[in-house]
């Protein structure tokens, strides 16, 4: 599986520049990242996108635009509801309106942002299926086995309904400490021909393909970035 319609940070800063959205956003931080890469700083106790952004510090506040690339493709047929699973500062949301965040925190959390409180479970998966219009989640469901990530991509899709989008990107790092199989860990295993084998021949249209390892750890958007219709009969 080659990648399809993969990033490019130039070209999609000349067509996104000037839109709606970035001038939104540029009102909101000090620095729009467009870099298809985010180098990771220190660990904090809120999400990696929250602490960028946050002005409770003398640092510059920063905004990765990268993961609006893979959003678009959700919006064309404007749909009514977008759903972002795991979706920690739900800062999204206040540039497209229609996404309602669901966040696992408590929701009487001072950490909950989100517009409904639940976990992506099982349960909730097989609650859920065939119920999204069009739903996305940005490293919130990859802590899981890599060795399973053909089974977590199929969970994730099947949530979504016959002529429905979704986006997920997952970090690889965070699969990779979760499995049992040191041959990952050790780096035996070749991830990259390992990922995009498994995530071949699957029951939806990719529209975007999007698999990069030049950064092992991508904390904030993924490396494993999909953007598929499901065309489920």
């Amino acid at each position: 599986m080659k990648n399809l319609n993969d990033y490019k940070s130039e070209q999609f800063y000349e067509s996104f520049k000037d839109s709606d959205i970035t001038l939104k956003v540029t009102e909101d931080f000090d620095c729009l990242l467009w870099d298809k890469h985010f180098a990771q700083e220190e660990d904090h106790n809120i999400t990696p996108r929250e602490y960028q952004g946050n002005r409770s510090s003398m640092r510059k506040t920063k905004f990765s635009m990268v993961p609006f690339y893979y959003l678009l493709p959700l919006l064309e047929n404007n749909p009514a509801q977008i759903y972002d699973l795991g979706c920690g500062w739900n800062i999204f949301k206040k540039y497209i309106p229609t996404i309602i965040g669901v966040g696992a925190e408590d929701s009487k959390s001072c950490y909950f942002y989100g517009d409904e409180s639940d976990f992506v479970d099982d349960n909730y998966i097989k609650n859920h299926y065939n119920y999204f219009e069009s739903v996305f989640s940005i490293n919130a469901l990859h802590f899981s086995p890599i060795e399973n990530i053909r089974q977590r991509v199929l969970d994730f899709s099947s949530m979504v309904k016959t002529n429905g989008k979704g986006f997920i990107a997952l970090n690889s790092a965070r699969m990779i400490e979760q499995s049992a199989d040191d041959r990952f860990k050790n780096g035996t295993i070749d991830i990259d021909r390992f990922v995009r084998q498994e995530l071949d021949n699957m029951p939806f249209q990719y529209l975007i393909f999007d698999v990069d390892f030049t950064v092992m750890d991508e904390y904030m958007n993924g490396n494993i970035r999909l953007v598929f219709k499901n065309n489920r009969k």
